[in-house]
């Protein structure tokens, strides 16, 4: 029996939050302003997330018994990326309440279950073969096209385990792969942009919906968030109507976020569906009065969500190491840039990400001028199919 996930959280409670990506840290900040004490689970010691909790318990995400034995000390615990597996998070259920359940994570973490919910919902997504050998490809490459990209089923799985298909002759490489594993052949799609919509759903089904994001991208990693983004009104309507459609279908509760290809034509694909806080959702903790981390948390103790605001046109932009020293320089001079950098110590030493920064202005068109000012940051048009955040 699955412990109900349906309970009010309180001052002096105690939650539990599971995985360690950069979201841990600045959810243990919102959650200690809610009077919540916090229980951080994983198998890194001298992580951000586990170095800033009252207490943490280390332990491999497929150890039961340390798994009951966080379960049992919290009333209720949250997993804080969409990385988790389900599984684990499964096997939490019996001992505690999770109020964002595991739904989110089945349809996501296998991108055969995605693809067939989107197609349950009659949503556009990019065509796509499954693929179990070489003669799969070679049988509906015609009909995917080229370029088209090889993905293994399990998101979980490094980008190593994906490959790009140009032309005929790029076929042979995918033999070794497909002695591993079950892939999807996907097709491209040539995108003028990338949107994303952040959603908060309570326990009580009721729901918030944040501005519509842009996403910029140099050599298929994220550089801006862009809010609030350049749209027209027929595509914000439509990828309203299709946000609330995913949203009513999927069992979930807290912060989640959808992310759109839009075409020169204004065509829209449904691209990815993440259920938890992802990394473009930073950009509201300037630009609205709710960030997605107070917002997520007053979703799963059972508060009423807050009503959205736009405060102020924001552009997030990340950095990475490389960019530390001119990011400093920057440090010392704008007075409406806002800074977070991420911790360092031994297990993040060969990560590149450094951090982010929060540019405010009375336009986004004033906030871009600044930032390419600076020429910190180079951007370029890449495929979003291969775009990672």
């Amino acid at each position: 029996m699955t412990v109900s996930n349906n309970a009010t959280l309180y001052p002096g409670n105690t939650l539990g939050i599971i995985g360690d990506s950069s979201n841990g840290s600045q959810l243990i900040t919102a959650a200690r302003r809610l009077g919540l004490r916090v229980i951080a689970y994983g198998p890194n010691e001298v992580s951000e997330t586990m170095q800033l909790a009252d207490v943490h318990i280390v332990g491999a995400m497929n150890d039961g018994n340390k798994l009951q034995e966080f379960g049992e000390k919290c009333d209720s615990v949250i997993y804080e990326s969409e990385h988790v597996d389900a599984q684990t998070i499964k096997c939490l259920e019996q001992y505690t309440k999770i109020p964002q359940g595991t739904n989110g994570l089945e349809v996501t973490q296998d991108r055969l279950i995605e693809r067939a919910f989107f197609d349950q919902l009659n949503l556009n997504s990019t065509p796509y073969a499954t693929i179990i050998s070489l003669s799969d490809i070679y049988e509906s490459i015609n009909s995917i096209g080229y370029p088209s990209i090889l993905k293994p089923i399990q998101k979980s799985l490094t980008s190593d385990a994906e490959l790009r298909i140009n032309t005929q002759t790029d076929i042979p490489q995918a033999a070794d792969l497909l002695n591993e594993r079950t892939y999807i052949l996907e097709s491209t799609v040539d995108a003028k942009q990338e949107l994303v919509i952040t959603v908060a759903q309570g326990m009580n089904g009721e729901r918030k919906i944040f501005p519509i994001a842009e996403n910029v991208y140099a050599e298929e990693h994220l550089v801006e968030t862009i809010m609030p983004a350049t749209t027209s009104d027929a595509v914000q309507n439509e990828l309203l109507r299709i946000t609330n459609q995913i949203a009513d279908s999927l069992a979930y509760v807290g912060v989640f976020e959808i992310s759109f290809a839009i075409t020169n034509s204004e065509d829209i694909y449904v691209k990815r569906i993440v259920p938890s806080i992802h990394r473009p959702g930073y950009v509201f903790n300037r630009a609205t009065n709710v960030s997605v981390f107070d917002q997520h948390l007053r979703a799963i103790a059972g508060m009423p969500l807050s009503d959205i605001k736009l405060f102020v046109p924001t552009i997030m932009v990340n950095f990475d190491k490389d960019q530390m020293e001119a990011v400093r320089t920057q440090w010392n001079i704008k007075n409406n840039w806002y800074f977070h950098v991420y911790a360092q110590n031994k297990t993040t030493e060969k990560a590149t990400r450094a951090g982010y920064v929060l540019v405010e202005a009375n336009s986004v068109q004033q906030a871009q001028e600044q930032i390419d000012d600076t020429e910190i940051w180079r951007k370029t048009v890449i495929d979003f199919s291969k775009a990672e955040q």
